[in-house]
């Protein structure tokens, strides 16, 4: 190759190399990320539709650029079409008037064909999508509505159905109660859909968690589990309603669903304790299948079913093996619960039903209201029927102490079951001294106005002697119950000569970080004082030598800063590793088993969140026996009345009994205080006691005395049946029955 050739070509390579990378470089430097969020930061659009007014009425919005005709259907029965008004831009609109709080179904009708709202992600779906939901809240929340209470968890499980030999899901609701109360077994709602549904509709549609939730809360459910599964065979209403559908669901629960529950939760494997309902098709299920197997059923709850409203249905074609006479369904279910709208075209024949059952003499409830065949109804069934269920469960509770004694355990018990027949009174120091007195053999202030004692002593283990264990003996001996609270010393800080409050409980001097620390010499010290604590414990015995059941708050008050265990002295770890120091100390090392560990957090206000408040620093399940609180809320009726609903809340969730451990207000008694402060909240929500604080001297009392400008109201208060008072105690020392403690 010409040599003047061959280095223009390479001149000619090095130039397109150089332009190439100058133009890469341009293009890299021209090719910037434009991605920004800069139109992010704004608030939130307000909703298009559905949009519901203070006052109940609801505002919809559909986009339908160019339609002729557009109408909404509201509701789940009687639907009758509202026509909307084009507002502009294609945007279709209508204001109806207020309804009542609930949850309603709608549609939007757009020139003949019906549609969901797609600014609404709310639908009802089960089989298809039947279309959105729209929520009306009211002043005060609904049964069916999400609340402030302790909840359960869904749980969503994959078996593999035998006689369809197929993978298949079902839904659990498993109660609060249950990862908590370890020691617990729980009884099982069977709960089966309807022919439009699926095996989540009870929870997505029906709320059954929700209500569950709700009931258990408020004591009147019992803590259950419920499953949800399947109610089809092949997809269709007959193959989950015929005589061989049902055969194979039958067998499928039976043999597959219950003895994977049972093997999977902690819940009771008798009839007495399993139950089965439903809807629509799964209420004929539900009957069929209950009736087949009232050895495996304790209670059948049927909610609008098609196939019972046919008067062509054949008992003997469905249930062959089991004759339906009086006798038979009688003496083993407990409960046949029937119930139909009266806006259903299944009511009437529904009638018919319930009239062919009372000619053959079995006992059944048969439940009506004004309503189609829709979820609103049938979510009331549910909230009602589930109230009727598993009623006289035995108490099963645990205890700190294992070993507790005989009479110890029995107190416990009756601690907890006391609530439900009333509430006992208390009062602090009552037998030592009262106002015009001190030391008078068997008085006390109460006695003085009503001739007999309170339920409740109330004592300091601070400075206890032989007088105070004496009063303990006697208390005992007349069937009353004893709570020892602490105003313990500091121990870091105490001695003769130092002058108020040093030295005292008021002196929040920091002093647990060093008791923690064993072998030091707080932690030397503390034992001893525990020591002192044991003896006197252990002294506490009847006349046959056996220890003296005692209910011990050893740390009050610790969401207060004024003590040296309290909130500001103290870490939340320290003071649970204190309060668990003393409670191993005095159980594990001396022994003392006569002991219910009580904690008792100060509860004066009306709080944001209290039952947090009330579990503040909480030492453990396993830790502490009894949740008292110390209501020092003056005239603030407010604090008191959502303190005990949330004190209450709290026994059901915990299973634990609780009470008011401290109370009252400092000689400022209205004439009416004890049966319109007091007496009206307990009874809305029962505790097991109410303690008022001492009568020291006229400026200094609590608790009533004659004279006092509550003196008549209180022996009321007195007569009154929910109150009780030494005399009206059982023997709180023998184990009920039907009560295990663990």
């Amino acid at each position: 190759m010409d040599k003047r050739i061959y280095l223009l070509t390479k001149i000619l390579f090095c130039f397109i190399l150089l332009f190439s990378s100058t133009a890469f470089q341009a293009e890299a430097q021209t090719d910037k990320n434009t991605f920004s969020t800069e139109d992010w930061w704004k608030p939130v659009e307000p909703p298009f539709s559905p949009v519901v007014h203070d006052d109940g009425s609801i505002t919809f919005r559909v986009k339908a650029p160019g339609s002729k005709e557009v109408n909404l259907h509201f509701d789940e029965w009687d639907v009758k079409p509202i026509p909307m008004s084009n507002e502009s831009n294609g945007i279709w609109s209508v204001t109806i008037p207020p309804v009542s709080p609930r949850v309603y179904q709608y549609t939007f009708e757009v020139d003949g064909m019906h549609t969901v709202d797609f600014a609404n992600p709310l639908v009802k779906a089960g089989t298809s999508v039947y279309g959105s939901i729209v929520e009306v809240h009211g002043n005060t929340p609904r049964y069916d509505e999400l609340q402030d209470v302790s909840h359960g968890e869904v749980h969503r499980l994959t078996y593999t159905s035998t006689p369809l030999r197929k993978p298949r899901n079902m839904y659990v609701y498993v109660p609060a109660q249950y990862k908590r109360q370890l020691n617990r077994t729980f009884p099982v709602l069977y709960l089966r859909h309807g022919g439009g549904d699926n095996e989540s509709s009870w929870i997505r549609d029906g709320r059954a968690d929700i209500i569950l939730d709700n009931l258990i809360a408020q004591g009147k459910a019992t803590p259950m589990l419920v499953v949800m599964t399947n109610g089809f065979t092949d997809g269709s209403w007959a193959g989950g309603s015929t005589v061989e559908g049902m055969s194979t669901l039958e067998n499928e629960l039976i043999n597959d669903v219950i003895p994977l529950i049972e093997s999977r939760y902690r819940v009771k494997k008798n009839k007495e304790n399993r139950a089965i309902a439903g809807l629509s098709m799964g209420g004929g299920q539900a009957f069929v299948i209950g009736l087949r197997n009232m050895d495996t059923f304790s209670a059948i709850g049927q909610f609008s079913a098609g196939i019972l409203s046919d008067g062509k249905f054949d008992y003997d074609k469905y249930i062959p093996t089991m004759p339906l006479d009086a006798r038979t369904v009688n003496e083993n279910l407990s409960l046949l619960w029937i119930s139909c709208g009266t806006k259903d075209p299944r009511y009437d024949g529904h009638v018919d039903f319930v009239a062919d059952l009372n000619r053959r003499g079995i006992t059944q409830e048969f439940h009506q209201s004004e309503y189609g065949h829709e979820w609103e109804f049938w979510r009331q069934q549910l909230h009602d029927f589930s109230q009727q269920l598993f009623k006289n469960q035995p108490l099963e509770l645990s205890m700190v102490d294992p070993q507790a004694t005989p009479e110890t355990k029995a107190l416990y018990a009756n601690l907890y079951l006391i609530a439900r027949q009333g509430v006992m009174f208390g009062h602090h120091d009552y037998p030592s001294y009262g106002i015009g007195w001190r030391g008078d053999e068997d008085r006390s202030d109460v006695k003085d106005l009503t001739g007999d004692h309170p339920a409740v002593y109330s004592l300091d283990m601070h400075r206890i002697n032989d007088t105070k264990i004496n009063f303990v003996k006697e208390t005992y001996k007349r069937g009353g119950v004893s709570i020892l609270v602490w105003h313990q010393n500091n121990p870091l800080t105490e001695g003769p000569d130092k002058q108020y409050p040093v030295g005292t409980s008021w002196d929040n001097t920091k002093v647990v970080d060093q008791i923690l620390i064993e072998g030091s010499e707080m932690n030397l010290k503390y034992k001893k004082i525990l020591d002192g604590v044991a003896d006197a414990l252990h002294a506490m015995k009847d006349d046959d030598g056996r220890p003296i059941p005692v209910i011990f708050r050893p740390l009050h008050e610790h969401t207060q800063s004024w003590n040296w265990w309290g909130s500001t002295a103290t870490t939340e770890a320290e003071f649970i590793a204190f309060w668990r120091f003393i409670v191993n100390y005095l159980r594990d090392v001396r022994g003392v088993h006569n002991v219910i560990y009580a904690i008792s957090p100060q509860m004066d206000e009306v709080y944001d969140n209290p039952k947090g408040r009330l579990l503040y620093r909480w030492p453990g399940d396993d830790y502490v026996d009894f949740l008292g609180m110390d209501c020092y809320h003056g005239r603030n009726a407010n604090a008191f009345y959502s303190n005990l609903e949330a004190i209450c809340q709290v026994s059901s969730y915990l299973g634990k009994p609780v009470g008011v451990t401290e109370t009252g207000l400092e000689n400022d008694h209205t004439s009416d205080y004890w049966t319109s402060d007091v007496l009206r909240p307990l009874k809305q929500y029962p505790v097991s006691m109410v303690v008022a604080w001492r009568n020291d001297n006229p400026r200094h009392a609590y608790g009533p005395y004659p004279g006092d400008a509550s003196a008549d109201d209180f022996k009321q208060f007195y007569k009154d049946i929910f109150t009780l008072f030494e005399s009206d105690l059982t023997d709180m020392y023998k184990m009920p029955e039907g009560v295990t403690i663990r």
